[in-house]
């Protein structure tokens, strides 16, 4: 296989991913919602943790090995890139168990991206073939149009307009086609409007919040993800199909020993991106 994975249902045979309604997943992410509000009345770290939890455990129950892959690298790097934010300034919380970080964190970073890529590929999946879809093209000109606006007036574009800019232009050309760079977009897109709630909301604050800069993030997190679900197919003859998670995990290698194949393009920007995130993961570049 060439490339990332071709447009389709990530995991054919999640039981979630193709047969659950799409009004599933929208009670997923208003969950989610609900989360955040009642951790900023109630301060309590341990019912959204459960919550969270109990999410997380049923997507991974009926997830197939690249599915995990999204629960398990969501979560783990979340939760690392939070408690080194917290760390160095970045952005701050209510408070938190560990690290000044809530314990809700490390399960709710794999389910609002498990949620959020989801949402996307169950609504891709039941209506592409709709008279109508087109107009989905029409939604990520306009909704971007207004997200430039809403970061540059109410939020902090205008601090870093130009390393902003470059940034987001470079996390979307990991992606080969436009199929791929539609599903970044709405992942990012889902992902961010969780991300500004709990701005909005009190739950967190940045001391600079760009829209487009978080947005980024979550795409190259996306690529991750997508690049070791694509590996892992072409592992799969090598142990002779096995679903085991930690073949999954063992996969970072194939970046490099040519089970991932690259264009120039896409290293270019992979390469930027990881020098970027590695120095703002090591508190000298902010995020």
């Amino acid at each position: 296989m060439s490339g990332l994975i071709p447009l389709r249902y990530i995991e054919d045979k999640s039981r979630i991913l193709v047969n659950t309604p799409l009004y599933f997943c929208l009670f997923m992410l208003i969950t989610i919602f609900g989360v955040l509000i009642y951790y900023i009345q109630t301060k309590d770290e341990i019912a959204p943790a459960i919550i969270l939890s109990a999410l997380w455990v049923l997507f991974w129950k009926n997830s197939q090995t690249e599915g995990k892959i999204f629960l398990v690298i969501a979560s783990v790097f979340g939760y690392v890139h939070e408690l080194l934010g917290v760390q160095y300034g970045y952005f701050t919380y209510l408070g938190g168990a560990i690290g000044n970080v809530p314990i809700w964190i490390l399960p709710g970073y794999g389910t609002i991206f498990w949620s959020a890529h989801n949402l996307w590929k169950i609504f891709e999946g039941r209506y592409s073939k709709t008279g109508w879809f087109h107009y989905a093209n029409h939604f990520v000109i306009v909704s971007f149009v207004l997200l430039i606006l809403a970061d540059y007036g109410y939020f902090d574009l205008a601090k870093e307009p130009l390393n902003t800019a470059v940034k987001f232009g470079i996390v979307f050309m990991l992606f080969r086609n436009f199929d791929l760079l539609r599903l970044a977009y709405f992942t990012g897109f889902f992902t961010v409007l969780t991300e500004t709630a709990g701005e909005t909301l009190g739950t967190w604050s940045h001391p600079t919040f760009s829209l487009l800069s978080l947005m980024a993030g979550y795409v190259f997190l996306l690529w991750i993800c997508l690049s070791l679900a694509e590996i892992r197919e072409a592992r799969k003859g090598l142990h002779n199909g096995s679903d085991r998670l930690i073949s999954c995990i063992s996969a970072l290698k194939g970046f490099v020993n040519g089970q991932k194949e690259w264009t120039k393009r896409e290293a270019t920007a992979a390469f930027l991106l990881t020098s970027f995130y590695t120095m703002s993961l090591l508190g000298l570049s902010a995020v």
